[in-house]
């Protein structure tokens, strides 16, 4: 009998993202007679709950250590024991793992060393991307969740472009599937609106403002859109909703199982200013709702205007006229063929199993070496 590959995949925390989720869709799913998948969180604070019982379901080991301050090397002396202590022979890091992660893998002279780039990074530190700059020269490979993405790393990291290979992210389509949906009693409005519903970490990167501008600029008025999510701007949306008169409008309705809430909108809409790929839009069109879309980055990688309504991102009045027009077209062909082809696309290029094949493949290649 061959003895497996262990897999450990280092990552900060599960705070709710697409990141974690495809770290944990990935661990969950390799196949056990050829892999032995364990989780390392360096930078535990609590978060995840959800996500970590699905791994102890699945039985897939977590390690998790408490990070006490920015520079904590006690900290970095615990992910050496626990490297130590679970000889993988592959190291697979995300985000703030791939500095930790790789350091320590480079020390620990781990046979191989390969991560995940997630999103564009406009927002990164300098000192963060100078240290991913360095310690990407120890990775063997790194996978871009996009062809956006790896422009970006390869321009921002300076990588040798056959280092870096697109990996797409994928979800379960048994999961989001419309037939095994909720029905409309979950929705929180009782007036029986029209719900729209934008799903991602209240974060500025998300475009939430500039939602909140469009949905006060629509002709429409008789609809409610629901912004679900946690994050650091919360405050800011509230302030933004109450100076626009929007309380009855516009709710914030927090952390939400992303199916269940899905299940329960009308129209979906993605307002970022930047992103990696979009993992709320392949959930969104595997659901079969008429998406809108700012048209950026790894986005246009999923959509395009066969399949979804776009807008410039941040443009407020372009934003606010596809939610008019879908709104007052919500049952013709046009929007249905849209869904259709959105539906379609998601099913033959971002399917789960298909994702995790293709990691898969590629952690065998390389221990072949």
């Amino acid at each position: 009998m061959l003895k497996k590959i262990i897999v450990l995949h280092i990552l900060p925390n599960l705070n709710r993202g697409g990141a974690e989720r495809v770290c944990v869709d990935i661990l969950k799913n390799l196949d056990r007679e050829k892999f032995s998948p364990i989780l390392l969180l360096f930078k535990e604070n609590g978060a995840g709950q959800e996500m970590k019982l699905e791994l102890n379901q699945a039985n897939v080991p977590i390690f998790a250590i408490k990070k006490l301050a920015l520079i904590d090397p006690l900290n970095f002396g615990k992910i050496i024991a626990t490297i130590k202590q679970v000889q993988p022979d592959i190291i697979h890091t995300h985000l703030g793992g791939d500095i930790y992660g790789r350091l320590a893998g480079k020390i620990l002279k781990i046979p191989i060393i390969v991560s995940t780039e997630h999103n564009l990074n406009r927002s990164e530190r300098k000192k963060a991307t100078w240290l991913k700059k360095i310690t990407a020269n120890w990775a063997d490979k790194i996978f871009a969740v996009s062809e956006a993405v790896r422009e970006d790393a390869i321009l921002r990291y300076k990588l040798n472009p056959e280092k870096i290979t697109v990996l797409y992210n994928g979800i379960d389509t048994n999961l989001f599937n419309p037939r095994n949906a909720l029905n409309g009693s979950a929705r929180t409005d009782n007036s029986k609106r029209l719900i729209i519903g934008a799903l991602g970490r209240l974060s500025p990167q998300k475009g939430f403002i500039s939602l909140v501008e469009a949905t006060a600029k629509t002709k429409n008025k008789n609809y409610l859109l629901e912004i679900a999510g946690e994050g650091e701007l919360e405050g800011e949306l509230k302030k933004r909703i109450k100076t626009l008169e929007l309380i009855n409008r516009v709710q914030l309705v927090g952390r939400v199982d992303s199916k269940a809430f899905l299940s329960k909108i009308d129209i979906f809409i993605f307002s970022s200013l930047w992103e990696g790929l979009g993992l709320a839009i392949l959930e969104a069109s595997a659901m079969r709702k008429p998406i809108i879309a700012s048209q950026i980055g790894g986005v246009r990688e999923i959509i395009n205007e066969e399949s979804a309504y776009l807008f410039p991102a941040g443009d407020d009045d372009l934003m606010a006229e596809k939610i008019d027009w879908v709104i007052n077209n919500l049952n013709s062909q046009e929007v249905n063929s849209k869904i259709e082809m959105a539906e379609k696309i998601v099913k033959e290029k971002f399917e789960l199993q298909d994702m995790v094949t293709k990691y898969a493949n590629w952690y065998e290649k390389l221990s072949s070496k």
